[in-house]
């Protein structure tokens, strides 16, 4: 009885796609990915026992052929000696775009790499082929017709990059041409998005170098990819890669494409107010293939009517894939920013890469909102009276304490839903397209107005309440409902991609409640005691009060007659006038003696002034000699 082969298939594709990308070349380093490639060879030989001997004695390890693969680890081996001399051969390039005098003495070591990634991926091709073909039933081990492929796209690939640093355009093209059809034909025998995604991102890695040779060889249209390709027939394909036509024949055959594309889990088309987003990358679409089965899986929940809580835990799960996908998207999106202008990537892929994480980061904070909003809805505000208007909380302080809990947290979540407004509106592409932007900048002010409603009536409630800034909180809210009311219903045109879909009866019941507790904190503010100042008792001893004028306008006396004003006004006038002549009696006395007191304190300023001035000296006169002019001289002994 036959032995069974044994199946080596492996998706190629898939697993260098991972390995790049989690080991530098989505950045752009090559040292990193050449380092971890020796490391991976360096435990397949441990594992395949191909070590080259222990000690100083070296040993040259058996080589690999299709006799003697019997684990699959066996190619891998090939395939990562391919990767490392190929990640050398970058590195090498890279440095000489970073000095070009280095050209001279980089530029033969960085193709003898080349060369040898070439030799490393023919041997692994050759291998592939062998255990592939009908000949191979009786060996030991066999691959599929997808994993002849995938060596097949991946040998073409090195073989084009060879060729296009040696300048041979038409060889390069044969090669990207061939590599490029079979790509369309695994794209479209795809099992799910993520592997059209798959086959869609190594098509685009070489783009460029397509459009380089097609221009080299003088194409007038070379940007045009898709009809440089057609160009290339079946004959020069065949020339690239022998059994080429039998290959994609076969690989139709084992994946059966129309089969695939009937039964194919697709991801749901994505559009951004009209504008289709390109999801091009295989990470990209995997993430957003696990946020569409989320939130499926959500709309069911809420279908069925599930629990609050199972609520919870279905909106934590689509915020997390979310999430998930928009940190994809944002590093692939700093690496594409990080490679610049040397990039392979074609321009369609590198534009579309922008609005693929500005529409998932809008879908994360639509999401995001959604769930504050059910998260407000399940807060318990029992505690509070169903009348806006009535600020009393029966039941004592612990009622009331419970109340003013409630209502914090109500406004803490309504601050997380105005910040990720803020940032939904803030996205570039949100700004470029009117009606999206006006449906964030509208639902903000509503959700604005609705937050400082709950917060009036936290001042209101308050064991300490403070109706001033209530009054004050509400004309802010009445002015931004005002603003979303015209926004939301007097524009003709609809509001694209609305993250909260919003009628007219809510936001006149919001404006109804508004007005409401308007009224009742103005009421409540003007009923307030006012302790009556203490200089308001004062006044009246300095300043008469008008009380003719006061009874006239109270319509109790006769502006006519201002005098009749009664025995109260004639006793209130006679005190006056007593009060006055003693007033000025007092007042002439004491000028009498201010006076008499200021010119005795004058004249005993002066004569103390006289006393205490120093005598001004003179010249000392001897009295004893004669006096003048003359008398000196001639008195003189």
């Amino acid at each position: 009885m036959a032995q069974t082969p044994t199946d080596l298939s492996f998706k190629v594709l898939d697993l260098l796609s991972k390995e790049r990308a989690a080991y530098g070349l989505r950045n752009g380093d090559h040292v990193r990915y050449r380092k971890h490639c020796a490391n991976k060879l360096h435990r397949l030989r441990q594992v395949t026992g191909l070590t080259s001997g222990k000690g100083k004695t070296y040993k040259k390890p058996a080589a690999v052929t299709a006799e003697t693969v019997t684990d699959v680890r066996h190619l891998h081996l090939l395939l990562f000696s391919a990767e490392r001399a190929l990640a050398h051969s970058h590195e090498l390039k890279a440095l000489i775009a970073k000095d070009p005098s280095s050209r001279t003495a980089l530029r033969k070591e960085q193709l003898s790499w080349l060369r040898r990634a070439h030799k490393f991926a023919s041997t692994l091709h050759s291998i592939g082929s062998a255990l592939a073909s009908s000949s191979a039933a009786s060996a030991s081990a066999s691959v599929s017709q997808r994993t002849l492929a995938d060596l097949a796209i991946y040998h073409l690939a090195v073989r084009a990059e060879l060729a296009f640093e040696k300048g041979q355009w038409a060889e390069a093209l044969a090669d990207l041409a061939a590599r490029r059809r079979l790509l369309g034909t695994l794209a479209a025998a795809a099992a799910d998005s993520y592997d059209a995604a798959l086959a869609t991102e190594f098509i685009d890695a070489h783009d460029a170098r397509i459009r380089y040779a097609a221009y080299k060889l003088g194409r007038a249209e070379s940007h045009d990819i898709d009809g440089v390709v057609a160009d290339v027939d079946a004959d020069m394909c065949e020339d690239a890669l022998a059994g080429f036509g039998a290959l994609d024949a076969a690989l139709r055959s084992e994946t059966g494409v129309d089969a695939a594309e009937a039964g194919r889990r697709e991801l749901d088309s994505v559009a951004f107010a009209g504008q289709p987003v390109e999801l091009r990358h295989a990470e990209m679409v995997k993430a957003m293939l696990r946020v569409q089965a989320a939130l499926a899986q959500l709309g069911d929940r809420a279908a069925d009517g599930k629990s609050k809580a199972k609520g919870s835990r279905g909106w934590d799960k689509v915020l997390a894939v979310l999430g998930d996908a928009e940190a994809v998207a944002r590093q692939l999106l700093d690496a594409e920013h990080a490679r610049g202008l040397g990039s392979l990537r074609s321009a369609k892929t590198t534009a579309a890469l922008g609005l693929a994480h500005q529409y998932i980061t809008y879908l994360l904070l639509a999401h995001r909102v959604r769930r504050d909003l059910a998260l407000v809805d399940s807060v318990a505000l029992d505690a509070l009276p169903a009348d806006p208007t009535d600020f009393k909380i029966p039941g004592g302080r612990a009622r009331v304490e419970a109340a003013v809990k409630s209502l914090q947290a109500v406004i803490k979540v309504y601050d997380t839903v105005l910040q990720s407004l803020a940032q939904a509106r803030a996205l570039p592409a949100v700004e470029d397209k009117e009606s999206v932007r006006r449906g964030a900048e509208d639902l903000e002010a509503h959700f604005y107005a609705t937050r400082c409603y709950h917060l009036a009536r936290l001042h209101s409630i308050h064991p300490t309440p403070s109706y001033a800034s209530t009054v004050q909180l509400l004309a802010r809210a009445t002015a931004r409902v005002s603003i979303a009311r015209a926004a939301l219903f007097d524009d003709a045109e609809p509001v694209a991609e609305p993250i909260v879909t919003l009628s007219p009866a809510d936001v006149d019941a919001l404006a109804a409640q508004l007005a409401a507790l308007d009224a009742a904190a103005k009421r409540a503010l003007f009923a307030q005691t006012v302790p009556k100042p203490v200089f308001f008792d004062t006044a009246f001893n300095y300043v008469e009060m008008p009380m003719d004028a006061l009874l006239v306008r109270a319509g109790k006396k006769d502006a006519k007659n201002p005098t009749s004003a009664g025995p109260v006004a004639d006793s209130v006038k006679a005190a006056k006038a007593a009060t006055g002549a003693a007033v000025d009696t007092a007042v002439k006395a004491a000028s009498k003696v201010v006076e008499q007191v200021a010119g005795d304190a004058q004249t005993a300023v002066g004569r103390t002034a006289r006393e205490s001035r120093e005598a001004t000296p003179g010249p000392e006169v001897d009295e004893g000699k004669p006096k003048g002019w003359l008398g000196g001289w001639f008195a003189r002994k």
